[in-house]
């Protein structure tokens, strides 16, 4: 037997593997969370089935695109190299954490040149698949919810000492609020887009529990990047000659949107005390000032990993990244919560060049495929990703986004490059 027809042969088999365990991936997170809250510990049950999803890919993608496995390989090797060179003077748990922390940011370019080959070689399938894991994954979201509004799984924040606060948000069982927010920001970008405009009710039902769900949640990244997609996505969908005919109902539409806006900011502070996190973002205000509200204090503390940084590492060291360990022995939270300046401190150079590197590639992608609706839903979604990347992090770090961010690359490409304008079956 030659090597090409046992590389074949992987390729099937890893495939086959993949189409039963895809889907199930937010369902899995949602196990995970349950099993930490109810018995203390997750028996590393995400970690496990993921580094299974990996290696699946890996092993798929070895027959046709080798080079490309390869160059994941080497970064993998360079983002380890820095971290690396700290584990002997630490706890093991340490050199763990750093080798999951570089697997996640190879792992949405990874999933993703999985899932654009399997379009290539099977396109009926990988639509399949995408659908499938897309409306399983909204099920489980609601489904937490549900749980979450019935008292079950985590709040969304742990309260503030000698600060009121009359609702905390709710995430379920799922254990990270911030990359559940991204992971919400994706799946209602996909599934509105192909929504609109076959399916104007669903659009609209979709719409409002994305909504409901980002209330719950209470983060900015989660509201008002729901509300941006919900409200643009529409007007994305349509063609060239629909800004022209209707244009007038354009300009009045951004006019009230307008008025809409000014209405929030003129009774903010009814709304705030509404939602429950008035005194929150008061108390916050007081301590951080205003780039407190808008950084979470994500500058505050990225000052201060900076300030280890330079005092206590060389520039040498500052280039290759030194590890979570590495600032964990100084400060006690080692990330600052801004995707490329973790990568630049944790990884060195290699890190904010895959940052880079990631982003680039899927707004390559999208800018492609702008002419089409489907392209252009997707640019704004990695936009909104790359500014939430920069400002709020959660993004490139995260266990729980990459492979739903991936497939939502590789489907509305697919959708805008293979001219389909009939919505999906679910």
């Amino acid at each position: 037997m030659t090597v090409q027809a046992i590389s074949s042969g992987l390729q099937r088999g890893s495939d086959k593997a993949l189409h039963w365990l895809i889907p199930p991936f937010l369902l899995i997170d949602c196990v995970n969370g349950a099993l930490l809250q109810l018995s203390g510990s997750s028996f590393a049950l995400s970690a496990v089935y993921k580094l299974t999803l990996l290696l699946l890919m890996v092993l798929s993608l070895l027959h046709d695109q080798a080079k490309k496995t390869a160059l994941f390989a080497m970064s993998l090797l360079l983002l380890l190299a820095g971290p690396a060179l700290n584990w002997p003077e630490l706890a093991p748990r340490w050199a763990i954490a750093d080798m999951q922390l570089a697997l996640k940011l190879i792992s949405p370019l990874l999933a993703f040149y999985y899932l654009h080959s399997l379009f290539q070689r099977a396109p009926a399938e990988a639509r399949k698949l995408c659908h499938l894991t897309l409306w399983l994954s909204a099920t489980v979201l609601l489904a937490n919810t549900a749980a979450g509004l019935a008292g079950f799984g985590f709040n969304a924040y742990q309260p503030l000492e000698g600060v009121a606060q009359s609702f905390l948000g709710i995430k379920g069982y799922f254990y990270s609020t911030n990359e559940l927010s991204a992971v919400l920001l994706v799946l209602t970008c996909a599934l509105l887009a192909l929504s609109w405009p076959a399916h104007k009710t669903r659009y609209l039902l979709l719409s409002s529990c994305s909504l409901l769900i980002a209330l719950l949640l209470l983060t900015k990244t989660g509201l008002f990047g729901v509300l941006l997609l919900v409200v643009l996505i529409p007007l994305l969908m349509q063609n060239g000659s629909f800004w022209y005919q209707y244009r007038r109902w354009v300009v009045g539409a951004v006019v009230l949107m307008l008025l809409a806006q000014l209405l929030v900011i003129v009774n903010g502070e009814t709304l705030l005390r509404m939602l429950g996190i008035y005194d929150k973002l008061q108390f916050v205000y007081q301590q951080r000032g205003i780039s407190g509200i808008l950084l979470s204090s994500r500058d505050y503390y990225a000052g201060r990993i900076w300030q280890v940084m330079t005092e206590q590492y060389s520039a040498w060291q500052q280039l290759l990244g030194v590890g979570q360990g590495g600032v964990a022995l100084y400060l006690k939270k080692y990330f600052a919560e801004l995707d490329w300046f973790d990568l630049l401190v944790l990884h060195g150079i290699a890190g904010v060049l895959l940052w880079l590197l990631t982003f680039a590639e899927f707004l390559r992608h999208s800018v492609q495929c702008c002419t089409d609706g489907y392209g252009r839903s997707l640019l704004l979604l990695n936009l909104l990703l790359l500014l939430v990347s920069s400002v709020a992090g959660h993004i490139l770090t995260s266990g729980m986004l990459w492979l739903p961010w991936a497939l939502c690359n590789a489907l509305l490409l697919h959708q805008a490059t293979s001219g389909h304008t009939e919505t999906e079956r679910a």
